[in-house]
């Protein structure tokens, strides 16, 4: 970024005209300049005897641009993502997602049916460390994961990192992605909002004077009042018609100057969703209602020293809270779950010479509630609502230092953690409790996390990267179901639990030509995983076990593949191809007789099309081709009727692949004329163009002995308005 302050331009112009006129000639390798001031022509005379001297100042003026060769030069920072181009896909019922379209960059997994998940070479959902400005977002989707919770009118930056993590980052094992809002101050009131079908939303920002500004933004969903009982009407036959489905979110936000070197920002975030769904076949389950609530506030602190100095503070909490309510066997159960998250870290950034150094602590206090029951009847098995919170507290130093040399460049940094798991705690045991007082340290953990990084330009058009990282995870995350409500369990390490632990191992070849308008980069990979988890019994021990700690496998796992991407961003069409060829095992001694299986986030083959077209000023297109092999399913192979009871056999593990995934979207954007200031167009997308029926769940019914699937999605048009003033 480059930028230009108090610019004074003189020349002789007519004393009665108020004019100025500026000529920026930058290089093809910046672009979106982007000017706080006005251009207003008064007239146009060619008399030279109409020129006087004239010396106006402007206000500063902001230069931002991406380099063409960033795929070659980038560092160990990650990709920039482009999140104007990713608005461009075929939108969802008319609602774009960059954080979405993660999902086609290659090395990411698609997630499933209703599912808008990370899994990152192979790794698990919650192996992904989400930032919105600085704060963790614990489950960062909508509805069954149709929409993230990420308005994509407030994003100003994405950054996603799969592979060389820099030593700021940490407490994750498989990628980064960090998002930011917007920081800049508007010169006047801007609007942003989008009508569609399913949901609509309003953003503003509002500039209260040169130094202080507020935005704010509202969405949310009318789907079961509008698109279920429309689909209905077209006799569509789907899980859908039966459920419903709604969610609302809400951002508000500050931007203030305080000095010229000197900002501050703020940011809160809170989003809710409501599901219900008629049956769970799978689990015998009737009647679900679910919802689950995302909050999420932070200030941070910028200054710049001088040149060569800077820090960032930053102080941030989260929320996340989930409460599902059903009948399961005729039993009203009421199952709750609950992540709080406070975090403080301090970044300090140094240049001298050729070295860049980042240093900094990150401190951080966690309470989970892996498990809170309630029921209103007695089961077969008996229910004990006795529960813990576990707390816990974590600190963080790192150092990392990045320099380049000739063709080389490398980022070289440790980071290191101290972890206690702290009361109030109680050990239930049948010899009696073992309870931990208030604040009393309860069980620590330690690491270190050793991070390098290279890069070797082999020319102006190629470049080789190699990267070696250690990542430790205290916090985690363990499905119940495998369906997309996220009952996902929060289990820290704790006296019990261990933390998760990583080596990751990569290396690739980036290479750009035809005047750097294609893009084409290979890149191979390794993980190890260790402390894996694993449920040790059913659901019914999941929903009765006072301490869901004790009731965990602890394994280990791998991760291997191979990830290719061709790439065009310039000119009227556009677009990429990326495929993954991906394998990964887990290895528990209580499961399949200790033999290495399939995870269930395998899938061998993962391909995505991407094209743009720009046709004229007015029409642009896009289209999203994804196939994905079936992910993996553990399911019997026989079964007997064997005194009144069917007992069922199995084979290797996760041995069974689900059918296929493969969708085809499409969508058509028209500029519409500019009246009254406002800027609009209007969308035509389709989803699944050609009703693919992928599987939503695939199960055993026991009570037909069949195996059955269920699907969710059908082909779904949409047509939304958005606009802009």
């Amino acid at each position: 970024m480059a930028t230009f302050k108090s610019l004074k331009i003189s020349g002789k112009y007519k004393s009665a005209i108020e004019l100025w006129f500026l000529i920026i000639t930058l290089s093809g390798s910046l672009q979106n300049i982007a000017a706080q001031s006005k251009h207003v022509l008064i007239s146009d005379t060619l008399d030279p005897k109409s020129i006087v001297n004239k010396t106006i100042e402007i206000r500063e003026i902001q230069v931002t641009g991406n380099l063409k060769e960033a795929n070659i030069k980038a560092g160990s920072t990650g990709i920039n993502v482009d999140v104007e181009q990713l608005k461009q896909l075929p939108k969802f019922a008319g609602e774009s997602d960059p954080y979405k379209a993660l999902q086609y960059m290659g090395g990411v997994s698609q997630a499933g049916e209703a599912n808008s998940g990370l899994y990152v070479r192979g790794g698990n959902n919650d192996q992904n460390l989400i930032l919105l400005n600085g704060t963790l977002i614990q489950n960062p989707t909508h509805v069954l994961g149709m929409f993230s919770v990420f308005n994509p009118d407030l994003i100003d930056q994405m950054r996603f990192i799969k592979s060389g993590m820099p030593a700021e980052y940490g407490g994750r094992l498989s990628s980064i992605v960090d998002i930011t809002t917007i920081n800049r101050i508007p010169e006047k009131i801007k609007i942003k909002g989008s009508i569609g079908l399913i949901s609509s939303r309003l953003s503003t920002q509002i500039p209260l004077n040169s130094r202080f500004s507020v935005y704010a933004s509202l969405r949310g969903s009318y789907i079961s009042s509008i698109i279920l009982p429309t689909l209905s009407l077209l006799g569509i036959d789907s899980a859908l018609t039966q459920n419903s489905y709604e969610f609302w979110d809400a951002n508000a936000g500050f931007i203030y100057n305080l000095a010229p070197r000197t900002k501050l920002t703020g940011h809160i975030y809170t989003g809710k969703d409501e599901l219900k769904i008629q049956e769970i076949k799978k689990y015998e389950i009737n009647g679900n209602s679910t919802f689950w609530q995302n909050t999420a506030v932070g200030l941070q602190l910028n200054h710049i020293f001088n040149d060569d100095w800077s820090m960032n503070h930053q102080l941030n909490y989260s929320k996340f809270y989930i409460q599902s309510t059903f009948d399961w066997y005729n039993s009203l159960q009421d199952v709750r779950s609950q992540f709080d998250n406070i975090n403080y870290k301090a970044d300090f950034f140094h240049i001298a010479g050729n070295h860049q150094f980042k240093f900094g602590t990150e401190m951080s206090y966690n309470a989970a509630i892996p498990h809170f029951l309630h029921n209103d009847s007695i089961l077969a098995v008996e229910v004990n609502n006795k529960h813990n919170t576990i707390h816990s507290t974590q600190l963080s130093v790192y150092f990392r230092d990045e320099w380049t040399k000739n063709n080389w460049q490398f980022n070289i940094g440790v980071r290191a953690n101290l972890y206690a798991h702290i009361g109030p705690y109680t050990n239930f045991q049948e010899a009696g409790n073992v309870i931990y007082k208030n604040n009393s340290i309860i069980k620590t953990y330690s690491g270190v996390e050793p991070r390098f990084y290279s890069r070797y330009l082999l020319n102006g058009q190629s470049s080789l990267k190699l990267s070696a990282t250690r990542h430790i995870q205290y916090l985690n995350q363990i499905p119940v179901f495998s369906f997309g409500i996220p009952t996902d369990l929060q289990i820290p390490a704790s006296l019990f639990v261990k933390p998760q632990g990583s080596w990751h191992l990569s290396g690739g070849y980036f290479h750009n030509f035809s005047n750097n308008s294609w893009e084409f980069s290979t890149e191979i990979y390794y993980k190890t995983l260790e402390n894996q988890l694993e449920f040790k019994n059913g659901i019914a021990e999941t929903f009765t076990n006072n301490m869901i700690e004790k009731n965990l496998l602890v394994g280990k796992g791998w991760n291997y593949g191979t990830e290719w991407k061709l790439s065009k961003h310039m000119g009227k069409f556009t677009g990429w191809i990326s495929y993954n060829l991906a394998w990964s095992y887990r290895q528990f001694d209580q499961i399949n007789a200790g033999i290495p299986f399939l995870a269930r986030n395998d899938r061998r083959h993962d391909v995505s099309v991407i094209g743009m077209y720009e046709f004229n000023n007015r029409w642009s297109f896009s289209a999203v081709f994804v196939y994905a092999s079936g992910s993996r399913l553990n399911l019997p192979l026989s079964w007997y009727y064997i005194d009144g009871n069917y007992v069922m056999e199995y084979g290797k593990y996760n041995a069974f692949e689900m059918p296929a995934y493969h969708r085809l979207d499409i969508s058509a954007n028209y500029k519409l004329k500019k009246k009254k200031g406002i800027d609009s167009e209007i969308n035509f997308s389709i989803y699944n163009l050609y009703n693919r029926a992928n599987p939503f769940q695939v199960y055993f019914s026991s009570k037909n002995l069949t195996m059955k699937m269920q699907y969710l999605l059908p082909v779904i048009p949409s047509v939304s308005w958005t606009f802009s003033l």
